[in-house]
């Protein structure tokens, strides 16, 4: 089956296909790029907002909230230790790391008071980070997404090149121009060529003229 280069020739629909394939990488890389944005800087933020009754407090206060009996809750976590107040239900977190001043903290917290009770009547461990279930399918996804859009620039860039050399509406100069962009800042050229040599219709000559005339041709006239 032979290929027409002429868009003039194509489908509307081929047109619109080959439109959303063209714009897709740059959709995508601005997708992405705000996805790494959101992830590093954003959600920090939500975290720590999400809880405005929330502090970080050091060792020495947490040590003293314990034997003072200030707190009702004790979670352990794998990086700190976050634990709740039994008055204004107020939100604490201290980063603790070695694993011998967790202990030692949990062997506190376990003591038992005056009143024959533990100094922190719920404790909690957490072994490991809970990870979403949706976390893998995520990644899977985003790589194949990543994956697909290198695929598609590769097939797009020969593709463009072809169209821009064999196209009658450009002439030779814009021709080696057009070839050098889109091998350059393809993902950026590539849509501006496709508005303008093949979704845009080409202009309209002249009722009684003609678009272009071979060099063969000659007016005939008398003297």
């Amino acid at each position: 089956m032979h290929w027409n280069w002429d868009p003039n020739h194509w489908k509307r629909s081929t047109k619109v296909l080959l439109g959303i394939a063209t714009i897709w990488p740059v959709i995508y890389m601005a997708l992405f790029f705000l996805t790494i944005f959101s992830l590093f800087l954003l959600l920090p933020f939500g975290e720590a907002r999400s809880n405005p009754r929330s502090e970080n407090i050091d060792l020495i206060q947490l040590d003293r909230k314990i034997r003072n009996g200030e707190l009702k809750q004790l979670i352990v976590k794998p990086d700190e230790i976050v634990t709740m107040d039994r008055v204004g239900n107020r939100e604490y977190h201290t980063e603790v790391r070695n694993e011998s001043t967790r202990a030692e903290i949990l062997r506190e917290a376990r003591e038992v008071d005056g009143s024959c009770q533990p100094r922190v009547a719920n404790i909690e461990e957490e072994t490991g980070r809970p990870t979403s279930p949706f976390f893998p399918i995520g990644i899977v996804a985003l790589f194949g997404a990543h994956l697909f859009t290198i695929f598609l620039i590769m097939g797009l860039m020969p593709f463009y090149i072809i169209l821009a050399v064999k196209s009658d509406r450009v002439d030779q100069t814009m021709k080696i121009i057009w070839a050098v962009l889109i091998c350059m800042v393809g993902m950026f050229a590539m849509p501006v060529f496709w508005y303008l040599y093949v979704w845009r219709e080409p202009p309209v000559s002249p009722v009684g003229g003609s678009a272009a005339q071979s060099p063969g041709e000659s007016t005939s006239g008398t003297a």
